[in-house]
């Protein structure tokens, strides 16, 4: 989204939410079962599937209807706070990106995880993605799965490149092999959120944290040797022309002639994009800063609104919808990395899932986006700075960038 268009959208949600009611949700009939309705994001899992799945295993105490939340980040954000601050009642659970757990923890949007099952919906979870759940100390929301980005080719070309996909690959080994050959390097941006994750794994691989922590004086690293080992990257890859920058058609273009990689997470595999080569797609870790291993990690959890009317219910959803046999099939079905770390371990998993030599240890030391409640603000600023890419200037992107995102935090203007 563009400059401009986020400060639309910034002023639409402000007038929309000074004119909006409270939503309620639809009661039910007395001797029907109670209708959960779940929010879903642009997940690759089949939400419907596991929808059925968990009504039919209710036994007639609840039924789950699946609704999609809008694909773009910015939108779905705004969508949820509006209707969060609006006390919408009508969300009884909901799949919620990790970014934002933290500011909607913090906003007391959602209801607190019940004493009982915490321990369980903690239990051999990835630490990335147990952090990504938890805000003050507290689990806030339920691990559902978390995905690390890999380096996709297709067929022999990694080798064509000189690439030894056995060893770590660097930046400069890649661009240079796909210099050689004339195809392109894509990066998978599904929902905006592309960039800053390119950015900030870029950072934390140099040895460097994009922002180290919750409050309104975090540390910001992008003015550092860090934040300007990962400007030279990316003017390393745009100055070589082989691809745009992240892209919401990274997948379209993969799949064209003149495709060679793609930086995506472990799920694109089961994305229909790439149908058309998926027989044809190879995986390995993603290009590492110096020797340093570090991929974008990105997740969803699955939270309870606080103004869900019947929470108990909800919980019990997610208790069913985070069994072991539906990781499994999230796995196995849509190529997400399950949160709990021991559905690797499931037989059906290590025969359907090959990429869980590559992921797991992925998961294990890949960056996720910074767990701060002011993380979207921070985000609209480093877009705001770095776009458009065929304008970037390394050290003007970093100069003003650690001015605004600095700025956004401290709830100040730059």
């Amino acid at each position: 989204m563009s400059a401009p268009g986020r400060v639309c959208a910034r002023a639409a949600a402000a007038l929309v939410l000074c004119a909006l009611a409270a939503c309620g949700s639809a009661g039910t009939k007395p001797d029907a079962s109670p209708t959960l309705t779940w929010y879903v994001g642009p997940d690759r899992a089949d939400t419907a599937a596991l929808a059925r799945t968990c009504t039919s295993s209710a036994g007639g105490a609840y039924k789950i209807e699946v609704k999609q939340l809008p694909k773009d980040v910015d939108a779905r954000h705004e969508m949820l706070v509006r209707r969060f601050l609006a006390e919408d009642t009508s969300i009884d659970l909901l799949s919620l990106d990790s970014e934002f757990t933290a500011e909607f923890s913090a906003a007391r949007f959602l209801a607190p995880l019940p004493e009982e099952l915490a321990p369980a919906f903690g239990k051999d979870i990835a630490p990335a993605a147990l952090a990504a759940a938890t805000y003050d100390d507290q689990l806030v929301a339920v691990p559902w799965w978390f995905d690390p980005q890999l380096l996709w080719f297709r067929g022999n070309v990694a080798e064509r490149a000189g690439l030894n996909t056995k060893e770590p690959i660097s930046w400069d080994e890649l661009v240079s092999g796909a210099e050689r050959l004339g195809v392109t390097i894509q990066i998978d941006d599904p929902d905006g959120n592309g960039l800053t994750q390119w950015i900030n794994a870029l950072v934390v691989g140099a040895g460097g944290d994009l922002v180290d922590g919750t409050g309104r004086e975090a540390k910001v690293g992008l003015d550092s040797e860090s934040g300007r080992t990962a400007a030279s990257i990316v003017e390393l890859y745009l100055d070589a022309k082989v691809g745009p920058g992240p892209s919401s058609d990274a997948l379209k273009a993969f799949s064209a002639p003149e495709g060679g990689f793609l930086l995506a997470a472990s799920s694109v595999i089961s994305d229909p994009a790439v149908a058309a080569v998926a027989a044809d797609m190879g995986w390995t870790a993603y290009p590492v800063v110096g020797i340093t291993k570090v991929a974008p990690l990105s997740g969803v959890g699955l939270a309870v609104p606080l103004y869900a009317p019947r929470s108990d219910l909800s919980f019990a959803a997610i208790s069913c919808l985070t069994s072991a046999g539906n990781l499994s099939s999230i796995m196995v079905g849509a190529g997400h990395s399950a949160s709990r770390l021991t559905t690797y371990d499931d037989p059906g998993v290590k025969g359907a899932y090959p990429m869980a030599a590559v992921t797991k240890p992925a998961v294990m030391t890949g960056a996720a986006l910074p767990a701060t409640p002011y993380w979207h603000v921070a985000q609209a600023a480093i877009s705001d700075t770095w776009l458009p890419l065929d304008d970037f200037a390394p050290d003007r992107a970093i100069t003003q960038s650690q001015k605004a995102v600095r700025a956004a935090i401290s709830g100040k203007l730059p």
